[in-house]
């Protein structure tokens, strides 16, 4: 019997499941919710899954998965081993295509709903050059990863590839991606749009394209005189980050909440690592020496003494405990175990972590000094999501200690000094968090969290 999976066409998430299955050959069984009925919020379905997301995939054996990057990953491990290459089992290779998905999940996706949102659901009808800047950031990440591959992750197509199309040509509805700007991206989808697993994606675009253009009036220009790139700013980093003489190195500041997830891995590995600071509000990250190693100007990054590259705390965590875990509980390897963990750290990366830097960042760095009712609500919308997770678990992901659980509890402890978490309303949560701070290595959180509690509370009123 095959799988069944819960959808709907026009959803980017869900085109990319449908490309991945198509690509291997395998045949779901489509059920199509509908989302303005209200399909996703009835108790059978939140049953199945209490997140109330697509796609969502229910095996024979009644094993479910949600999260697209999840499903995507675990299909290619199960019934996709004769196209191994789209999710490689190479770490290196496999850490790269680990940290494109998460881009998707944590940059591209969220800023094409922060786009698409107002014009669905709001009656905006045009765009608007904020939209523009937020569409050519996405646009100009790209465009550096691409640079000198014919794919996303590197000389083969993967999974990262169907997961950034599907995002990518939605967004391209609202904010052209324009050939003399964007040339590697233009290039790269013209190429996506000629293999045959593309057309899976077709169908849920056209119907996204429809209704796109009759709610919008004005499509704002994306010519040259309003492009909006990442700035690349001429800062001189400390002298320790001019060179790469010991391996694996860390870049990170330690009140940065994937940083700490990632030191908890560390720690939790027993790995001797160096720790090179950079001061983000010196904006050390946009110096060209840190930009030549990360593009993307994000910490934590993590160089190996080959000088191999990986960034996205996600990623790294993933690959830190395939390379070099005694064994593999802290991310295992039994495939629906790792799905689940790896939805967890998409969660953690689509959900928690935006929702709390759309908090603090505004807070550390723009002297913002009170915290709106809809950003309080957005976070306790997350906090009940996860208390629906840890329903009958000790930990995020089931039994054990995973690294989902030191992902979610960086951002989860960080939600709590803005938004407090009440142990009557969220007790799951409340016990979980007692049982994360008996852990050996989360004095690696705690540390880093005292930072920026002391950054948030100076400033807000």
């Amino acid at each position: 019997m095959a799988p069944t999976l819960y959808m709907v066409y026009p959803s980017p998430p869900v085109r990319a499941v449908l490309i991945t299955a198509k690509a291997i050959g395998l045949e779901l069984e489509l059920k199509e919710l509908n989302l303005t009925e209200g399909d996703h919020l009835k108790p059978e379905f939140l049953k199945i899954n209490p997140q109330h997301t697509v796609p969502t995939l229910v095996e024979e054996d009644g094993s479910v998965i949600w999260d697209s990057h999840a499903i995507m990953t675990y299909l290619i491990s199960k019934y996709g081993q004769h196209k191994e290459s789209l999710y490689p089992k190479e770490l290196l290779k496999r850490a790269i295509v680990d940290q494109r998905l998460h881009f998707e999940s944590g940059i591209a996706f969220p800023r094409m709903l922060q786009i698409a949102g107002p014009i669905m659901r709001k009656g905006k009808t045009s765009i608007e050059p904020d939209d523009v800047k937020l569409a050519h950031e996405v646009y100009a990440f790209l465009e550096k990863f691409l640079d000198g591959k014919k794919w996303i992750a590197g000389s083969h197509i993967t999974v990262a590839d169907y997961s950034l199309i599907s995002t990518i040509s939605t967004l391209d509805l609202f904010v052209s991606v324009e050939e003399n700007i964007f040339p590697k991206v233009k290039t790269w989808m013209k190429k996506m749009e000629s293999l045959g697993e593309y057309e899976a994606n077709r169908k849920g675009l056209e119907m996204s394209r429809e209704t796109i253009e009759s709610k919008l009036t004005k499509k704002q220009s994306t010519n040259k005189s309003n492009l909006m790139v990442p700035s690349i700013v001429n800062v001189q980093l400390s002298p320790t980050l001019h060179t790469v003489k010991m391996a694996p190195k860390l870049y990170m500041i330690p009140y940065s909440q994937p940083v700490r997830a990632t030191l908890m891995t560390i720690k939790a590995l027993n790995l001797d690592v160096e720790l090179v600071e950079v001061n983000l509000l010196n904006r050390e990250q946009f110096s060209s020496n840190y930009t030549k190693l990360n593009p993307q100007h994000s910490v934590p990054t993590l160089v190996e003494e080959d000088g191999f590259v990986l960034w996205d705390s996600h990623a790294i965590m993933a690959y830190l405990v395939d390379k070099y875990g005694k064994d593999d509980s802290l991310y295992p390897k039994e495939l629906q175990a790792r799905a689940i963990v790896t939805q967890r750290l998409h969660f953690e990366n689509g959900i928690l972590f935006p929702r709390t830097m759309d908090i603090i960042r505004p807070v550390i760095y723009q002297g913002v000094k009170t915290v709106s009712s809809a950003q309080i609500e957005a976070v306790k919308e997350a906090y009940n999501f996860l208390e629906k997770f840890l329903e009958g678990n000790e930990w995020v992901a089931g039994k054990s200690v995973t690294v989902a659980d030191f992902s979610i509890i960086s951002s989860i402890t960080t939600m709590d000094v803005v938004v407090p978490i009440d142990a009557k309303a969220y007790p799951n949560i409340y016990s979980w968090i007692k049982r994360c701070e008996k852990l050996p290595y989360y004095n690696l959180n705690k540390k880093g969290l005292d930072e920026i509690r002391v950054l948030i509370e100076r400033n807000l009123k």
